[in-house]
């Protein structure tokens, strides 16, 4: 088969209450709450929002991305694997401080490591021009969390998750200093932006500190910029968050401490506070710091939902999030297309480089054995829904025929294995699937006749007789056995001899296996 040009770049599983949560957050809180409502507490606040952005009919604005988050989470909470996976790249990398998966994992390792713990329930969403920042409430911990996400096309490209300071301090799974560190610079933040002293500044912020992202005005680089910033900005609040964890009240500011070995400084944190602008409307505004020394050296602001739209009653502005609608099945996502030899075009769904050479690679053992090329119009790679509980299959109806192989890139590596070639099952899967199709063209019925009687088999293939004993799967794994580059006892089937494997192959291909008679194990 010959590569037709992919496109490999295109597109490629979180509530306790909140003290001070504005007010619309709450009453949509309150709803999807609904009678789950143990150990939670919401501390409702007053939101003055005097004359701009009070009228019913202002506008909406990141309703695309409420939408889109809150079906992320109820996916999560179902462990809807690949309604999960639907929402995110091929690649999409989470950076985690939590349990056994420090540093980070691509997320369909995540899930397929954290099946069960990582349902979850969104409080809040906030918006910034490259991404979106959630906070969130596990279920099964209980405890609070933020997850900042970035997007590509309309999918999570990646996600950072922090854990609510209070929280980690209670678990034991932070020091006590680094704790109140953060705790300190949240205060001496909201002081320093709600009273405008620049001498104040240098507390907080490096000198060449750059504040950037903004959803509505200019960044800024520098303290006597950021100064300038501060002055048309409004009173900085802090906000207190309650939760329960594992059945003990924790209560601490709203600063969240990102990724980091347990014990060591974080260097990144988020922070949530209430504001209260010029014209006294009060919302909610996040920020992502980074920090060395104690000191922010860069920040990026990201706006509540629900309380900015409330807030601004000028144009809103549009950005990623805009026409943001929920994402298609990710097997739908075509990445290729490659040609056979024999002149097939077949369409590539979440196909790599290395997945699609994986697949050439077993189509030319077929060609070095002399036998035609299966013949199928499409082939899938995981993630797909067809793929659960499967290696691999084949489904064909009246006009086309599918094939499905279920594997992830990182399947072709698996942990600290020798890369150059993919593993043996790997290799015998791919195989096993291909001479599926092989069989549906060249095995007829007298074929599999002489098959049944030769291996003593009941049924070619019958569902209701356990897979080894099909007829159909035995000659599966005698094609793919004989087209292997190396021997292996064939366990799946009931370890048959050598002299048995040997003759069934030639049954079905009439041509000997590519390995010389001596090479078999049994």
């Amino acid at each position: 088969m010959k590569n037709l040009g992919a496109c490999h770049d295109g597109p490629s599983p979180l509530s306790a209450g909140a003290g001070a949560i504005i007010e619309g957050t709450v009453i949509r809180v309150l709803r999807r709450l609904g009678i789950r409502t143990a150990g939670v507490i919401l501390a409702v606040m007053a939101t003055a929002c005097g004359s701009i952005g009070t009228g019913q009919d202002s506008p909406p604005w990141g309703g695309e991305a409420t939408r889109y988050f809150d079906e992320l989470a109820m996916a999560y909470v179902a462990n809807d694997y690949y309604g999960v996976l639907d929402f995110y790249s091929i690649d999409a990398f989470q950076e985690r401080w939590r349990g056994d998966v420090r540093g980070g994992a691509l997320v369909r390792d995540l899930l397929r490591w954290n099946s069960g713990d990582l349902g979850h329930e969104v409080i809040d969403i906030h918006l910034g021009p490259e991404g979106a920042l959630t906070l969130i409430r596990w279920e099964t911990a209980g405890g609070l969390s933020v997850v900042l996400s970035t997007f590509e096309d309309g999918l999570i490209t990646g996600e950072t998750l922090y854990d609510h300071s209070a929280w980690l301090d209670a678990g034991l799974r932070a020091t006590p200093d680094v704790v109140s560190s953060y705790k300190a610079l949240y205060q001496g933040y909201a002081e320093v932006w709600t009273d405008g002293n620049a001498d104040d500044l240098g507390s907080v912020y490096s000198g060449q500190a750059t504040l950037r992202e903004l959803l509505i005005g200019e960044g800024a680089q520098g303290l006597n910029d950021i100064f300038e910033a501060s002055a048309s900005t409004g009173r900085f609040d802090g906000i207190d968050l309650t939760q329960t964890v594992n059945t003990i009240e924790v209560n601490g500011p709203a600063i969240f401490l990102g990724p980091a070995d347990y014990g060591v400084d974080p260097a990144r944190a988020v922070a949530i506070y209430q504001v209260t602008d010029r014209n006294g409307c009060v919302r909610q505004t996040a920020v992502a710091w980074q920090v060395v020394e104690g000191q922010i050296v860069e920040e990026t602001r990201y706006e509540e939902v629900e309380s900015f739209s409330r807030c601004r009653s000028e144009g809103l502005p549009d950005g990623w999030w805009t026409g943001l609608g929920l994402p298609l099945p990710s097997d739908q996502v075509v990445t290729g297309v490659v040609r056979s030899e024999g002149g097939y075009e077949v369409t590539v769904h979440n196909g790599t480089p290395r997945l699609e050479e994986l697949l050439l690679t077993a189509l030319d053992r077929f060609d070095r054995a002399g036998l035609a090329e299966p013949r199928f119009d499409a082939v899938t790679f995981e993630p797909s829904r067809r793929c659960e509980e499967r290696s691999g299959r084949l489904l064909q109806d009246a006009d086309s025929r599918e094939l499905f192989l279920c594997l992830f890139e990182s399947d072709l590596c698996p942990g600290t294995q020798n890369c150059e070639t993919p593993p043996l099952n790997v290799r015998i899967s791919v195989l096993h699937e291909l001479a599926h199709a092989w069989i549906l063209d060249h095995v007829g019925v007298e074929a599999q006749d002489r098959l049944l009687q030769a291996t003593e088999r009941e049924s070619w293939q019958d569902e209701s007789v356990p897979w080894s004993e099909r007829g159909v799967e035995y000659a599966a794994e005698v094609i793919a056995w004989g087209l292997l580059e190396e021997s292996l006892p064939m366990v799946r089937i009931g370890r048959p001899s050598c002299e048995e494997l040997t003759s069934s192959f030639k049954l079905l291909t009439s041509t000997d296996p590519l390995r010389a008679a001596g090479d078999c194990v049994n």
